[in-house]
């Protein structure tokens, strides 16, 4: 005996989604740091239009670091991978500017 089926018709759709862990990093980095520069853009305009916050400049060091740490994530994930096939003096190249721009981030962290 043979089995019926039973035609509808309801379309089926599959979405296939791809995460990626650069792709996600790269994401979250520009997130924090478009949220991260505008509250430093919120503080300066309220700076600008007289009202004056003791901890400001605090925030600014704090947000802009935050920026700066978040873009560090989002491009070095990707860059690595750019990196990962080529030859030594690539893989020296990036982790020399990753650490050249780590001690930036910590440098401009510091406030005299």
């Amino acid at each position: 005996m043979a089995k019926k089926t039973k035609t509808t018709r309801r379309t089926t759709t599959t979405t296939t989604r791809t995460y990626s862990i650069p792709t996600l990093c790269a994401f979250w980095g520009v997130v924090l740091s478009a949220v991260a520069l505008f509250i430093g853009f919120f503080i300066k305009l309220l700076d600008i239009c007289g009202v004056t916050i003791s901890w400001a400049n605090t925030l600014m060091g704090v947000c802009s670091m935050i920026s700066m740490i978040a873009l560090l994530v989002a491009v070095a994930l990707p860059a690595y991978n750019y990196v990962r096939g080529r030859n030594r003096n690539w893989k020296i190249v990036y982790y020399v500017a990753i650490i050249l721009y780590i001690c930036g981030i910590i440098g401009i962290g510091f406030t005299f």
